[in-house]
């Protein structure tokens, strides 16, 4: 049950920087003279980032059940 608290939280959290991420694009291409590509491709790699951590939290818990 631990294992799954644990990923509970840190999905928690990688919803919140992905919205974080959302708000950074809405608000940033907002701004006179930014970049855009920039600002785009700033939350495609963060977003991709954090991809690959639910990937690892999702092999954590298959490696928990099976040491159970």
């Amino acid at each position: 049950m631990r294992p799954q608290i644990v990923a509970l939280i840190l999905r928690i959290g990688l919803l919140a920087a992905g919205g974080f991420m959302v708000l950074f694009l809405w608000f940033g291409t907002g701004v006179e003279r930014s970049p855009v590509g920039l600002m785009i491709g700033i939350t495609v790699a963060a977003i991709a980032g954090l991809w690959w951590v639910e990937l690892q939290i999702q092999k954590g818990l298959e490696a928990a059940k099976r040491d159970e």
